[in-house]
């Protein structure tokens, strides 16, 4: 973003701020109109679409759902959507591709999927696509042209070197991450029995080659014919499994592609689940963003740590571990998405509902994008019956919108009761209760959007209690600075007086899930679990 935007959004959000505002239940001043974003800083709502929204009454979730239901996601104030793979597939979740410009019949028409995209771009919400290309469908049609053209040594046709196939060497055992195809051939399949894996060394030895030709292909088309703003890339550290150098070069290779296409398409990547000296080295490749699994994920994540344990160091600390793991990138916060357990679970809504409000408050005040996934707005629940070990179809359980959009549940999940599924009801159910975790999240995303500041700066410290309850960053400088101050403390009303800091404040904004923080003064009144935006003059 040049200078002059960023200043022109920043003035557009101090005079909406100051004018342009509602009262919620509990007093706090929220914003309900702020300038149109236009970089890469964005808060996204990640949707699995088999369980999201069933538009025509056969239980499984589609585009026309999806887009009946946007004005829901844009009500959040949420950005941009991320949809998980919805090319043709064999499977419900579709991380198994057999045609990678197709959709899945049953998510809807290619028009269907054309008419989405141009619904979320007239709300000013981007759409970022799956792109699954470390492995496809064993029934993905190129696997037997593939076969063809080795078994007749053809190595001159197209597909001979699509997908690493080969023919034992006599020995009964098979190597590891390599399953028979037919007789004596086999192929790798390093990610998973069943999806064998594209030949992403052949993209790097001939980068004009027909399948480095075919990928582009299919990233031209979904950022030029079918108009997407952007792509998660699927399983980047099995591109090449155990060689972090090869996983940057091909990395460096779609970025460099996709950006050739698009230049101002946004890439993320899943990199390594919490290994940041990894995704170190694959933030060189210029990919723009790696979800920062160290954040989320699990009870162990620091937005989990800072919530649950009342430590507001994090709210400098998160920031500043973020830039120096980025190498010049974009952060990619997250709680929870579709491999991992719910927010409820993570944050711990069980025990404290208000631990799920207060996590993803946290992430809104962070530098970068942030990423929700659906139904966590409402508790959804990870759950098994006893005993049972957690499976991947119970992390992608129908959203209960409480009405006829309700799609079925994922095949194979366990069974269990609604109220332990969906422990605070329905969306229809949150939406009316003006506590809800859906209303808090408006507020967040609505003052994370009014103050670009927050999303566009790493936060200085510039105030830590000595309990540790209390925290103040600076995010910019200059008159453009804003404070963000937290309040941690889960029982106790904390005060601080800003003349500690020089110059005179005013409160901009406030996100709470009890009573609102309040200027007396330059005393600051901060009640437990709160927020408070501030603005030197």
């Amino acid at each position: 973003m040049t200078k002059n935007k960023f200043v022109k959004i920043a003035v557009v959000a101090l005079i909406l701020a100051l004018s342009l505002t509602a009262l919620c239940s509990c007093g706090e001043k929220v914003m309900t109109d702020f300038g149109e974003t236009t970089d890469k800083m964005r808060t996204y709502y990640q949707i699995f679409p088999y369980s999201f929204a069933d538009s025509n009454g056969d239980g499984i979730g589609d585009f026309n759902g999806i887009t009946a239901k946007l004005d829901y996601i844009a009500d959040m104030n949420f950005e941009g959507v991320w949809l998980t793979p919805i090319h043709s597939s064999p499977t419900y979740h579709k991380y198994d591709v057999l045609d990678y410009k197709s959709v899945d019949k049953s998510f809807g028409t290619i028009e269907d999927y054309d008419n989405l995209v141009s619904e979320c771009h007239k709300r000013g919400m981007t759409v970022l696509l799956d792109l699954v290309i470390n492995h496809t469908a064993k029934a993905n049609p190129w696997l037997e042209k593939c076969y063809g053209a080795r078994v007749r040594n053809k190595k001159d046709d197209q597909y001979y070197n699509y997908y690493n196939l080969k023919k034992r060497d006599g020995s009964a055992v098979i190597p590891a991450g390599w399953e028979v195809y037919s007789g004596d051939w086999i192929y790798e399949c390093q990610f998973g029995g069943g999806m064998p894996d594209l030949n992403l060394q052949n993209v790097l030895d001939e980068p004009n080659g027909y399948l480095a030709a075919e990928l582009k292909e299919i990233m031209r088309f979904w950022l030029i014919d079918r108009n997407v703003d952007g792509f998660r890339l699927d399983a980047v550290t099995s591109y090449f499994t155990g060689n972090n150098q090869n996983n940057k070069a091909i990395l460096t290779w779609i970025n460099d592609t996709a950006k050739s296409i698009k230049p101002d398409c946004y890439i993320v990547g899943e990199g390594a689940w919490g290994n940041v000296e990894e995704n170190k080295t694959y933030h060189e490749s210029g990919v723009d963003s790696f979800f920062a699994f160290q954040h989320g994920f699990t009870g162990n994540g620091t937005l989990s740590y800072a919530v649950r344990l009342e430590k507001a160091f994090y709210l400098e600390n998160i920031d500043k571990t973020n830039k120096e793991n980025v190498a010049g990138g974009i952060p990619a916060m997250f709680i929870a998405n579709h491999d991992t357990a719910r927010a409820w679970g993570i944050l711990q809504g069980g025990s404290d509902v208000n631990n799920v409000k207060m996590g993803y408050g946290l992430m809104t005040m962070c530098y970068g994008t942030t990423f929700w996934y659906y139904g966590d707005e409402i508790g959804m629940n990870v759950y098994a019956n006893s005993g049972d070990k957690i499976i991947d179809e119970n992390r992608r359980q129908p959203l209960p919108w409480g009405d006829n959009y309700t799609c079925k549940p994922a095949p194979a999940s366990s069974s269990a009761s609604f109220s332990v599924k969906y422990p605070l009801g329905t969306v229809a159910e949150n939406l009316k209760d003006k506590s809800s975790i859906i209303n808090y999240i408006t507020r967040a995303n609505a003052l994370r959007r009014s103050f670009p500041q927050i999303a566009r700066n790493y936060g200085e410290s510039v105030y830590l209690s000595e309990d540790g309850l209390l925290a103040i960053v600076k995010k910019g400088t200059g008159a453009d600075a804003v404070y963000v101050v937290m309040n941690v403390s889960h029982n106790y009303t904390l005060e601080y007086d800003l003349s500690a800091l020089g110059g005179k404040f005013k409160l901009a904004g406030t996100l709470s899930v009890d009573k609102t923080p309040s200027l007396k003064g330059s005393k600051l009144i901060m009640p437990k679990q709160s927020f408070a935006i501030l603005q030197q003059g």
